[in-house]
């Protein structure tokens, strides 16, 4: 077995110390693996996720940091298209926008778009409150290549709130390898932040 593997996640936002550890163990010749993070969310989203694909995990406090170790068990590899569980709603913010289509309402099809547009842009006037944009069925077609509203989604992801958007709309569309915003998740993931959240707002 080989030495210890460390992945250093301090300063990083979740989803990407998830990601990162999920790179980490699809390599093979990785013996321990031993990620690090400043924060508790992203401490128990990488412990939750190693631990849901059967990993031993030991989770040890440093000096405000947290040193989670993650061992590698004969016979135990994570697979390369393992779905990263969702992040836990950040604290104060508590909103969660829930997108099942292209459009917002009913009727015209050309507004609808010019309307949701004309949403995304307004969200980043509420941004602080915002935890998470999911988005199902034709929704998904909003967060992939060629979207007309990708980089107002963009803009929103890097201002802090989490985007999801549903695997298997992605997948009944084929559009799972054109996602170029937000993290690919399940229906498990997208229910925990519904359930977690203190207002869900649909456009």
């Amino acid at each position: 077995m080989s030495e210890e593997k460390v992945v250093d996640c301090v300063g990083l936002s979740c989803p990407q110390p998830v990601i990162r550890t999920k790179e980490a163990l699809e390599d093979p010749e990785a013996g321990w693996i031993r990620v690090i993070v400043d924060n508790e969310a992203s401490c128990a989203n990488v412990r939750r996720f190693a631990e849901s694909q059967g990993y031993v995990v030991e989770v040890h406090e440093q000096e405000g940091q947290y040193h989670i170790r993650i061992q590698r068990g004969e016979g135990i590899s994570v697979s390369a298209d393992a779905e990263v569980p969702s992040c836990r709603v950040v604290e104060g913010r508590k909103t969660v926008i829930y997108i099942s289509s292209e459009g917002m309402g009913r009727g015209d099809d050309e507004l609808g778009h010019i309307l949701m547009a004309a949403y995304l842009d307004t969200l980043s006037q509420f941004v602080k409150e915002l935890s998470h944009l999911v988005f199902v069925n034709t929704g998904v077609k909003l967060v992939v290549e060629g979207s007309p509203v990708l980089e107002q989604i963009q803009q929103l992801e890097r201002a802090g709130v989490e985007v999801l958007a549903c695997g298997t709309c992605l997948n009944h569309f084929g559009l799972k390898e054109k996602i170029r915003v937000g993290t690919v998740s399940n229906m498990y993931s997208i229910l925990e932040v519904l359930s977690a959240a203190g207002k869900v707002l649909s456009p």
